[in-house]
């Protein structure tokens, strides 16, 4: 079966999918905005900088069985539809404003920022219009399958790490507790997306660790250097990493961190990959307000 990944970001999800697909001979092609490891494993790869190549891309594949698009953004659907009813689209629906906050929260903040919302109307368009979906978790079936009122045939595919990336032949030994993934500093967003990212903010979290002696460590692909320099005094910042050799280094901690100090409804709900990272690299699990 001829199958065309569609992303913006090639994020490791895309991976974590298309490498079992490869290994059972199915022919996997990637169209990305960028470049990210795993891609030299694709049978074809096109990258592309403005939705003219985008679409050129989309037709060069025109033969394809499958187009399975991962949302950020959603609107691949509508675009591989508007040139090719034929084929299904296969949505991989790993993010959603539903599951950020609740509408409860959504009319509070609507007070202080007029340019909140909770539910996209491109989001909920382009979910409907897939032809299939993949959830990430059940809490994403529950809620966006719900609301969105979404009844196409759907799998949930937890962000499971493939076999060939799990280590144990880890780097030198650190010791601490030790958080990789997203970090933001709400103040350095737009507004309108700061309170989707409060559940990013380990700042007080670094601080706690700091008072009481415990290394904190965090490996974090955000290379902002306003980011960078507001957790230097909080905590102990690693380069990026890429995605082989993170799972070597996380297995040289004493803990992996999920979740946050404070609750936040996107931890409630998530499924992230950082947990499945952490069991790859033998590391036990530290889940804080993370259910």
């Amino acid at each position: 079966m001829k199958i065309v990944m569609l992303t913006r970001h090639a994020c490791i999800r895309v991976f974590k999918q298309a490498f079992p697909l490869i290994e059972r001979g199915h022919e996997v092609h990637l169209i990305t905005e960028k470049l990210s490891q795993g891609f030299e494993r694709c049978a074809s790869v096109s990258v592309y900088t403005d939705t003219d190549q985008l679409y050129a891309a989309l037709k060069f594949h025109k033969d394809a069985d499958v187009f399975h698009a991962h949302n950020e953004p959603s609107w691949f659907v509508t675009m591989v539809k508007d040139f090719n009813q034929k084929t299904p689209v296969v949505l991989d629906i790993h993010d959603s404003h539903l599951l950020r906050k609740t509408a409860e929260e959504d009319d509070l903040e609507q007070q202080e920022n007029p340019e909140s919302f909770r539910i996209a109307i491109d989001e909920r368009n382009n979910f409907q219009l897939a032809d299939g979906i993949v959830y990430v978790c059940e809490p994403m079936k529950r809620i966006v399958g719900g609301e969105y009122a979404l009844d196409q045939p759907s799998v949930v595919l937890p962000s499971y790490v493939p076999k060939g990336f799990y280590r144990v032949d880890f780097d030198k030994w650190l010791g601490g507790l030790v958080y990789e993934g997203r970090i933001d500093v709400p103040d350095e967003l737009p507004k309108k997306w700061a309170a989707l990212f409060h559940y990013s903010d380990y700042l007080d979290f670094g601080r706690k660790c700091k008072e009481i002696g415990m290394d904190f460590h965090i490996y974090t692909p955000r290379e902002n250097e306003q980011v960078r320099s507001r957790y230097a005094p909080v905590s102990i910042l690693h380069e990026p990493q890429k995605y082989s050799r993170l799972i070597k280094v996380l297995g040289g901690h004493d803990w992996g961190l999920v979740g946050n100090i404070r609750p936040h409804t996107e931890w409630k709900n998530a499924l992230p990959n950082k947990l499945f990272e952490y069991m790859a690299g033998c590391l036990p699990v530290v889940s804080i307000n993370a259910e």
